[in-house]
């Protein structure tokens, strides 16, 4: 028998990473039969009463007794759940890297994946997003227009006439890199617009449940997937039609490690609401403890939810990691010099890519004269 996976979000907002709300995305999944799932809540709601028809993970985190109940059932179903958590603006500064960068260096990205130059990016990008600059406030509405709507007129600032960064280079390096290479990320734009993939480009439900369900898939032979009735997924729900009764295995090396790419899934993707579905009511409550991470960090009444949901999150959390941008370290010098030096080929219209090797070994072979200067 295929094994039940069910699953469900927190925190979602569709292609709005600005201005929800709700900073933090939360995805849950886990692997009980419905039997245990109902026999699980039914125990919570015994053990700790609280006045709601359905059990929703926001609500319950307001109270002491609904924190209470999430710690039992999270206690209960230990070791059979999946979580990710996703940072909107981080995954936003993200996003602007896979669609502004990556059309441009893609026949040789790994050079650039391999020198985690995208995190270099990224997150210089979520710095000065979260640091409320006044310019880069605006050009990340105007890039989030921009991919809401795929039409470039909505960023001006990243596709228009030359702007100055007013002081501040890595900026200006970014936005001179998007106007020379406007031609070739339009290109792309225009292949999202006509695949039909492009109204949900920026959700998070999409990319969290394809990691969930790698992960399952590696755990059983053969899984049966019922989600809650989020939009996006109905609208992709086809594309995972490919993996039922998918026996086979693929999978990709990537950074050093083996990735699986498929799982077997017995029948398409069902959906069904959490009201009615205990194994979706259960995911929320998942979903919704790992949006209690971030929280803890400022608040100890979410320390024990925290503490158990990080014990199951899955690698491709997207949260900032910010030595990428630690000066002081080998990394980040040299790929601001390749920024300056993708950005100069930008302005003459040159190749991005030619001899883009001998430019890394080189940024790499000035390191010593950077540390001297700036020690000095």
């Amino acid at each position: 028998m295929p094994r039940l996976i069910s699953c469900d979000e927190s925190g979602f907002s569709g292609n709005d990473m600005l201005k929800s709300g709700q900073p933090f995305f939360g995805y849950g999944s886990h692997d009980l039969s419905l039997q245990d799932s109902n026999s699980i809540l039914a125990e919570a709601r015994a053990k700790y009463p609280v006045q709601m028809p359905e059990l929703k993970a926001n609500l319950l985190l307001g109270s002491k007794i609904g924190r209470s109940l999430m710690m039992y059932v999270l206690e209960k179903i230990e070791g059979h759940y999946i979580a990710t958590l996703c940072d909107k603006k981080y995954s936003l500064s993200c996003k602007l890297f896979e669609y502004i960068f990556e059309p441009v260096i893609q026949s040789n990205n790994l050079l650039f994946y391999n020198n985690n130059f995208h995190r270099f990016v990224s997150s210089y990008f979520y710095v000065q997003m979260i640091a409320s600059s006044s310019d880069l406030s605006e050009i990340s509405l105007q890039f989030q227009n921009f991919m809401r709507s795929l039409d470039p007129a909505k960023a001006p600032l990243l596709f228009g006439p030359a702007l100055s960064a007013k002081g501040d280079p890595l900026l200006e390096q970014v936005l001179r890199f998007a106007r020379g290479y406007h031609s070739v990320i339009s290109q792309e734009t225009k292949s999202l617009e006509r695949s039909g993939a492009g109204k949900w480009v920026l959700d998070l439900t999409t990319t969290s449940i394809f990691s969930h369900l790698t992960a399952w898939g590696e755990r059983y032979p053969q899984i049966e997937v019922v989600c809650d009735d989020s939009k996006p997924l109905l609208a992709l729900a086809g594309l995972f039609d490919v993996m039922i009764n998918r026996s086979d295995k693929a999978y990709m090396d990537a950074f050093g490690k083996k990735r699986p790419l498929t799982w077997n899934m017995s029948v398409p993707l069902r959906f069904a609401s959490s009201k009615d579905h205990s194994g979706v009511q259960l995911a929320d409550l998942i979903a919704g403890a790992t949006t209690a991470i971030p929280r803890a960090a400022e608040d100890d009444t979410f320390r024990e939810i925290a503490d158990c949901a990080k014990r199951h999150l899955h690698e491709d959390c997207v949260v900032p990691d910010l030595t990428a941008l630690d000066l002081e370290g080998d990394e980040a010098p040299v790929n601001w010099r390749i920024l300056e030096a993708l950005a100069s080929r930008a302005d003459a219209g040159a190749d991005p890519l030619a001899g883009m090797e001998q430019e890394y070994a080189a940024a790499k072979a000035t390191l010593p004269e950077f540390r001297r200067l700036t020690s000095s």
